[in-house]
C-alpha cells in the first residue's frame, strides 16, 4: 500500500487549525447520544460547533464528512490508517462526530496497536460502547480515551472513568484548565489531551 492509495481507502484525513496534529472527524448529525443531546438547552451538544461555520456553509466538507462515514466500513481502512498515521507523534479522533458503534472503537483501538509511535486522544460520550468493549479488550498505552462531560459547568463521568481506567473532559464558562484561550485559540507547545496523567481537562465554553 503507498500513500495515495490509503487515502483514497480513508476518503482524507482533517487538519483542524486549533490542533497540532491531524485528525478524523465525522458528521457531527450522526452522533448518536449527540444527537439527543442537541436537543437539551445547556448541554455540551446545545449549539454544537461542528453543525455550524465551515463544517455546514461549504457542501463539499459535509460530502467529504459522509463519505468518511462509509470509509470506515471498508475491510482496509484500518490498515491504511495504519499506514498514513505510523509516524505520525499525535493524532485526534473526531473534531467532528463521534464513535458509531464497538466495531468502530475496535478498529481505532487496533491503529493505536498499529501505531506505537503515534499518541492517539479519543473524546467520546458514548460511554456504554466505550464500557462495553473494555470489557473485553485493554486500551492500548498510546490512547487517551477522555469520557466527555454532557452539561456546561458539571462534572464528568468521573466514577465510570476511574472504574475504566479512563480520563474525562468537561466544558466550563468561567472555569476552565485548557490554555487555548490565553494562545490564539490553539493548542501551541501543550499536549495535556493526550496526557493520560490529566485526569480531567476543562475547556471554556465557545
Amino acid at each position: 500500500m503507498n500513500k495515495t492509495e490509503a487515502l483514497n481507502i480513508v476518503v482524507s484525513l482533517s487538519q483542524p487549525s486549533k490542533m497540532p496534529c491531524h485528525g478524523y472527524s465525522l458528521p457531527a448529525v450522526e452522533c448518536k447520544i449527540g444527537s439527543e443531546l442537541r436537543k437539551v438547552p445547556g448541554s455540551v451538544c446545545h449549539g454544537c460547533y461542528a453543525l455550524k461555520g465551515n463544517y455546514t456553509r461549504f457542501p463539499a466538507i459535509q460530502r467529504t464528512l459522509y463519505d468518511r462515514l462509509a470509509a470506515i466500513h471498508d475491510p482496509r481502512w484500518e490498515e491504511a490508517m495504519i499506514f498514513l498515521l505510523k509516524e505520525m507523534p499525535y493524532f485526534r479522533w473526531f473534531d467532528s462526530g463521534d464513535l458509531q458503534d464497538e466495531s468502530l472503537l475496535i478498529k481505532i483501538l487496533n491503529i493505536a496497536e498499529g501505531t506505537p509511535k503515534t499518541k492517539h486522544w479519543l473524546p467520546t460520550r458514548e460511554y456504554k460502547i466505550v464500557e462495553d468493549v473494555l470489557k473485553y479488550r485493554k486500551l492500548p498505552d498510546n490512547l487517551t480515551l477522555r469520557l466527555s462531560a454532557h452539561m456546561i459547568d458539571k462534572p464528568g463521568p468521573i466514577e465510570l472513568a476511574k472504574r475504566l481506567n479512563v480520563q474525562i473532559s468537561e466544558v466550563g464558562t468561567t472555569k476552565y484548565t485548557c490554555p487555548a484561550p490565553e494562545q490564539e485559540n490553539e493548542c501551541k507547545n501543550c499536549r495535556k489531551c493526550w496526557d493520560t496523567k490529566q485526569f480531567n481537562i476543562i475547556y471554556h465554553k465557545h
